[in-house]
């Protein structure tokens, strides 16, 4: 009788050890297989039907949002240039804007973004062998080895003019073949771009409330986010030209009117962008820039504030009683 309990206690050790090995084998393979490409070039695997944005919303969204990564992987490196003009009109009351962006995607993950307005803001970021370099429109540029992900955010938000302007108009573009066409020596697909019905972008779900400022946003912020929610375009009108092998956009020429509910009356907001691709497949030049070292901040609140030559409150006094001083009282 032992030696047959002894026989099964081996078997079920023998067994235990088996599946011990099993799940071993399997976490020892995840852990040491390859790494999953990263997302952009998984995007730009996927084949994309340059001729048949016509009727297909969902397509027409996936091409517009083609991201700064994604379409260096499509075509190679690239310089995108835009041109984007809004104007609000309110009652008496009119606002205008306009912008400039300028994308240079170049070998790796190089790249340079400039944007300015004609407020006289703007900023201009430089990415080189992964080292960012910053700096606002009149300032110097500033070396940036802890962006946190800050250029990724950078680079993406600035090539994305497409997809804002189709939040802008809500999805309505309704797009009808215009022959084929040549941008930078390859062959494209040419769409005229109407008026079609609103949607929202696939995949699209509810989003975080946002935490705004006491007192919520200013007038202007409160206009422009009730223009996203619930503006009705209107108009849109103009030219769209992709490229015929990948879908990436090229060319843009867009016009749209919308118009934007609000308590102080129904306002009419209008914006125009034109985009252009250039030198596909040809590196810029895009060096590092005169800039200010990235000197460590001396740690803690109070050293930061000394060192830009804040002092704390009594910090005189406090020198004076030290040294056996008494400090003088404020003048009035």
């Amino acid at each position: 009788m032992s030696i047959r309990i002894a026989a099964l206690v081996l078997a079920v050790a023998l067994g235990g050890t088996a599946c011990s090995s099993e799940e071993d084998q399997a976490a020892k393979a995840r852990i040491f297989s390859p790494e999953d490409p990263p997302k952009s070039l998984q995007a730009a695997a996927e084949a994309l039907d340059s001729g048949e944005l016509e009727g297909d919303p969902v397509l027409l969204d996936r091409v517009l949002a083609i991201s700064a990564q994604e379409a260096a992987a499509r075509v190679g490196p690239h310089v995108q240039e835009v041109q984007v003009d809004f104007r609000w009109k309110a009652k008496d009351r009119e606002v205008r804007l306009a912008e400039e962006r300028m994308v240079a995607l170049g070998k790796g993950s190089d790249f340079h973004v400039r944007t300015s307005n004609d407020q006289k803001q703007g900023m201009e970021w430089v990415k080189v062998d992964g080292i960012s370099y910053a700096r606002a429109r009149y300032a110097k540029f500033r070396e940036r080895r802890r962006d946190r992900g800050s250029s990724e955010h950078v680079v993406a938000s600035a090539y994305a003019s497409l997809v804002t302007f189709r939040d802008w108009v809500h999805g309505a573009m309704k797009l009808t073949p215009a022959g084929s066409t040549t941008v930078d020596g390859r062959k494209a697909v040419k769409y005229t771009v109407a008026l079609g019905e609103p949607h929202a972008p696939a995949g699209s779900g509810h989003l975080p409330e946002i935490a705004y400022p006491k007192g919520g946003p200013d007038e202007d912020t409160k206009l422009r986010l009730t223009a996203l929610e619930q503006g009705k375009p209107t108009a849109v009108s103009g030219t769209l030209v992709v490229d015929e092998a990948t879908a990436l956009p090229l060319q843009a020429d867009l016009k749209a009117a919308l118009l934007v509910p609000g308590e102080q009356g129904e306002s009419r907001l209008e914006l125009s962008m034109k985009l252009d691709v250039k030198g596909i497949g040809k590196a810029p030049q895009i060096a590092i820039p005169e800039h200010i070292e990235d000197a460590p901040r001396p740690p803690g609140v109070v050293a930061t504030l000394e060192a830009y030559g804040i002092e704390r409150a009594g910090a005189e006094g406090a020198k004076a009683e030290k040294s056996g001083e008494k400090a003088a009282p404020d003048e009035e």
